[in-house]
């Protein structure tokens, strides 16, 4: 592998995206620790490390399986996949071979975690169940992409895998607690995965996907959007006022939710059924997926910290 080629092989892992699964993790393990469960840094690594290489996986499974879709796809910084195969599908070998290594190696981390630490083996079966969602979000048989299941895969990925990976890591299971905080989760998975389809809908339609926006719109998957935006407030709000979570006060997350609420209810005011007047607006709800659960992080690290 020359030397363009071996760069062209680091971009179709999308490693910045990783973010998108280590900040929920993190914001699962640095909750559980606030509601009283105690870990070291190694194991909040080791167990990170497992997540990140399904993660990883998940990036050149799904460039290699969605080859021919993206030929139809234009990229964009929010979606189209990395690019890399439609210009040198000489790669898809590597690309293949790299997805099943990475989760090979997940899988391994996993069991090393839990032989080491003495956690339950279901924390390596959730490992395995997040690699096998991953491999079959686009491969076939089941390519749930492709079979209008791709908004409820990214909802568990990004609600309940990667959280629910960072709050077991800390506490040792899942409990009611990490149940009730991945509710707003999902919906902020469903606004990141509605976003991520508003660009290439007529790529999906010719590469044969069957995305929610392909078969209702991008009217429509603003309005989603804006709904499911509203819905996880109103479930944060509802966690401040009761103190579902005492001793952590909900009330900062709250507020820090009316960011991507603001900005999806802006979406929903200019909702367009054109790609390049819906473009800057589904960039838009990304951007405010990940400053709101980055301020998530920083905030229950801080209250970690002074707390």
């Amino acid at each position: 592998m020359d030397t363009r080629a071996f760069r062209d092989f680091i971009r179709l892992g999308r490693f910045p995206f990783l973010l998108s699964g280590f900040i929920p993790f993190t914001a699962g393990a640095l909750l559980a620790f606030l509601l009283g469960a105690r870990f070291t840094p190694a194991q909040f690594f080791v167990g990170y490390a497992a997540m990140a290489a399904a993660h990883l996986s998940v990036h050149y499974s799904n460039d290699y399986f969605d080859a021919d879709a993206d030929r139809f796809v234009e990229t964009t910084p929010i979606s189209g996949g990395s690019g890399v195969l439609a210009a040198n599908p000489g790669l898809k070998p590597a690309a293949f071979r790299a997805a099943v290594a990475l989760m090979a190696v997940s899988v391994l981390i996993g069991y090393l975690f839990v032989t080491v630490y003495g956690y339950p083996v279901v924390f390596l079966a959730f490992g395995i169940a997040g690699n096998l969602l991953g491999w079959f979000y686009t491969a076939p048989p089941f390519a749930f992409a492709y079979h209008k299941l791709g908004e409820v895969t990214n909802m568990i990925t990004f609600g309940l895998l990667m959280p629910g990976a960072g709050y077991f890591v800390a506490k040792g299971t899942l409990d009611a607690s990490f149940f009730t905080f991945a509710v707003p989760l999902c919906l902020y998975g469903l606004v990141f995965i509605t976003s991520v389809e508003i660009p290439d809908r007529e790529g999906d339609i010719a590469g044969g996907k069957r995305t929610l926006v392909v078969r209702k719109g991008r009217v429509f998957g603003f309005s989603l959007i804006a709904l499911a935006a509203s819905l996880a407030t109103a479930a944060l709000i509802v966690f401040a006022l009761t103190g579902f979570f005492a001793p952590v006060n909900f009330w900062p997350v709250t507020l820090a939710s009316f960011i991507p609420l603001g900005i999806a209810l802006w979406g929903f005011a200019h909702r367009c059924p054109g790609r390049a007047c819906a473009l800057p607006y589904a960039v838009a709800n990304i951007v405010g997926y990940f400053l709101f659960q980055g301020l998530i992080v920083a905030y229950f690290a801080l209250v970690a910290v002074t707390g």
